[in-house]
């Protein structure tokens, strides 16, 4: 998380200083050495990264270097702040030039050069470890697997009465397992962490009849950190105590070359089954298929998984794979009671508790894992227990010891994501609980929060949908509607990942969620989003240093004020009819939504907005664009159409009335419905 800070963060350094040289005489020394410092940093994050900080020294290090990149940030935006409030005033570059020398802005630029010096000084105080910045790879913690491990090997041991929704996917598994076909099969059963995947496939390993039919079989867990040589004797081990039979040789003494001859040697003319529980990358299903070879023998092997990709790696013969549904309304209610009221007549939950337990069920929205630890967390609970809970529906991960395991499980998925896709999952917790999220919107906006990696050879748009499929491949983001070639149209985040997101993102002051109901002393945050819909909101004050502002507030009428520094001003259907002068003061602003907003018209003053990436004015009342959109150069996307009403059935779609010189905007990808002018 930290290092997804600190990389955008160089990123921007760079930027700047390829693009603003000019404008940087006094105090390029100063931000070129801080980049420098980061860039040496960022090399120990990236170990911190992988497998998380895990002492309370290592905590206080990486929140010390995201604290001093976040300061460097404002320090930097404000001095370029402060120098295009006199480019975009509207005076010429030779002007421009001679302005470096005037008094203010020699004051200035002193001031700025000496912040980022005291910064740099403080960054290289921070203390060290082994050496600066340099230390010897830092190996995960091995407590974290093990606890995967076990839990992964106690779904073997559920008892049958405990199981709820699972009869139809087992008996489809076993027909899979026992179909006949001699060719050896690989079933994948693939779904979000605590979606009961690994029991689903334990209750089926367990029964009589599917370990009959197989002369030899071993169920083994991988999680993220594996050891391939000690999977591979965990997998001799457990087939030769299937059959039984003892296995004389000193595994230990094994190399990976011999461990793998031994099992060639072993299942080659032997009928086998093999699950290997919670595989994260294909990699290891590269290591393992070499011992696996196919007897036409009727094998059959089993993987769980999270990810996509590793359920549709092809490790030879056939191949299915099964997606994991949540669980159904009904079904997510039996088990709760069965968690939350064994010791009651027929587990059946007391008449004044229901309406309690039914809204608390729905917040898990099927997820097998949250309903057994909420189920077991509220047994033996009185009535005063349950109404606290239930009044503090928003429950948090992070403050519950009971749910530490839901909690466990969910960040798994996220340590394992790419440090570029951090922030993008993060981002999306912004948006309302149930909020159906739209594909192009949430591209727009990681390109405008600057998310979205320079690759070459792709557009921003292609590699942000990247990202977006990987998270949807990674199960952090589900898909609600797909458009005709079966490309995501809207997806959201199941509520407990949304929660997960939320207790990250406030820890790291990424963002909040506010409900606008009272006023915003101080906002440390860097993006902040405004929700509880048709609800009058109190003054937004203290929020200088936000850069993303987002409204799903219908009631808002007024826009914060002193935020310089907004790169995103996010207010599809808030109640605006003007936009305030300050706006066009925002230097910074890539993406500005006004969809379904009650504006009319759009100033000459837009044109000042030369950063601006993304402009959205659908469903306005806006009906001519100023001459002035022709100045931003950097306009990648321009949305203006609006509908007409319905008559006779139908609805007609209407553009806005466009200035020629648009077409001298080289970075546009995306125009909808204009009606260009001929002047």
């Amino acid at each position: 998380m930290d290092l997804a800070v600190l990389n955008y963060l160089i990123c921007n350094i760079r930027e700047v200083l390829k693009t603003e040289a000019l404008l940087l005489w006094g105090v390029r020394d100063a931000i070129d050495d801080i980049k420098n410092e980061l860039i040496s940093m960022r090399s120990f994050l990236v170990d911190v990264d992988k497998k998380g900080a895990d002492s309370e020294g290592e905590k206080t290090w990486v929140a010390n270097v995201k604290d001093m990149a976040y300061e460097v940030e404002d320090v930097i935006d404000h001095f370029i702040y402060h120098i295009n409030s006199q480019r975009i005033g509207g005076r010429s570059a030779r002007f421009l030039h001679h302005t470096i020398y005037f008094p203010q802005n020699i004051w200035v630029r002193h001031q700025t050069a000496t912040k980022l010096q005291k910064i740099n000084k403080t960054i290289k105080a921070i203390p060290e470890m082994k050496q600066r910045y340099g230390v010897d790879r830092i190996e995960g913690t091995k407590d974290n697997r093990k606890w995967v491990v076990r839990r992964g090997e106690s779904s073997l041991f559920f008892k049958e009465d405990e199981l709820v929704g699972i009869e139809n996917k087992r008996q489809l598994l076993m027909g899979w397992l026992m179909d006949g076909e001699p060719q050896q099969t690989v079933i994948s059963i693939v779904g979000m962490g605590g979606s009961g995947k690994t029991t689903l496939v334990a209750n089926t390993y367990n029964n009589d009849v599917v370990k009959r039919h197989f002369e030899c079989y071993a169920w083994i867990t991988v999680s993220q950190v594996y050891d391939i040589e000690e999977l591979l004797r965990s997998m001799i081990k457990e087939f030769y105590e299937s059959r039984k039979e003892e296995n004389l040789a000193d595994l230990n003494s094994l190399s990976y070359r011999l461990l793998v001859r031994m099992l060639v040697n072993y299942l080659e003319k032997k009928t086998y089954l093999l699950v290997v529980d919670d595989v994260w990358d294909t990699n290891l299903l590269d290591e393992i298929k070499v011992s696996l070879q196919d007897s036409c023998l009727g094998s059959r092997i089993i993987l769980t998984t999270r990810k996509e990709d590793v359920a549709c790696y092809h490790l030879g013969g056939k191949s299915y794979v099964h997606h994991i549904q949540l669980l159904q309304k009904e079904e997510a209610w039996e088990l709760f009671c069965k968690k939350a009221f064994s010791s009651s007549p027929n587990g059946s939950c007391p008449s004044e508790l229901k309406l309690f337990a039914q809204e608390l069920v729905g917040k898990c929205e099927g997820l097998p894992l949250a309903i057994a630890a909420l189920g077991s967390l509220m047994y033996s609970k009185n009535m005063s227990q349950w109404k606290e809970i239930y009044n503090s529906l928003n429950w948090s991960l992070s403050n519950n010891p009971m749910l530490q395991a839901v909690k466990t499980i969910l960040l798994l998925s996220f340590n394992d994501l790419p440090y570029q896709l951090k922030h993008c999952f993060l981002y999306c917790s912004l948006f309302p609980e149930v909020h159906e999220i739209r594909r192009k919107r949430l591209i727009k906006l990681w390109m405008a929060e600057g998310f979205v990696e320079q690759v070459k050879g792709s557009t921003p748009e292609e590699v942000a949908e990247r990202y977006l499929t990987e998270l949807i491949f990674q199960s952090m983001l589900q898909v609600e509607e797909r458009n005709g070639s079966g490309r995501p149209r809207r997806c959201r985040m199941h509520d407990l990942m949304r929660e997960l997101a939320l207790s990250i993102s406030e820890r790291e002051m990424f963002g909040v969620v506010h409900d606008g109901g009272e006023e915003m002393k101080e906002c440390k945050a860097r993006r902040i989003s405004i929700q509880k819909i048709d609800r009058e909101h109190k003054p937004f004050t203290g929020m200088s240093n936000i850069r993303s502002f987002h409204v799903f507030n219908k009631s808002l009428k007024t826009l914060p004020s002193g935020s310089k520094m907004l790169r995103v001003l996010d207010l599809e259907d808030a109640l605006i009819d003007e936009l305030p002068d300050e706006l066009f003061k925002l230097f910074n602003l890539r993406y500005l939504n006004l969809r379904g907003t009650l504006v009319k018209e759009l100033p000459k003053s837009i044109g000042k907005l030369l950063n601006l990436q993304t402009l959205d004015i659908r469903n306005t009342k806006v009906k001519a664009l100023p001459r002035a959109i022709g100045k931003l150069k950097n306009l990648r996307h321009l949305i203006v159409h609006h509908y007409t009403e319905k008559w006779n059935e139908f609805k007609f779609v209407l553009g806005a009335r466009t200035p020629s010189n648009i077409c001298g905007l080289k970075n546009l990808q995306v125009v909808t419905y204009m009606e260009l002018n001929g002047d």
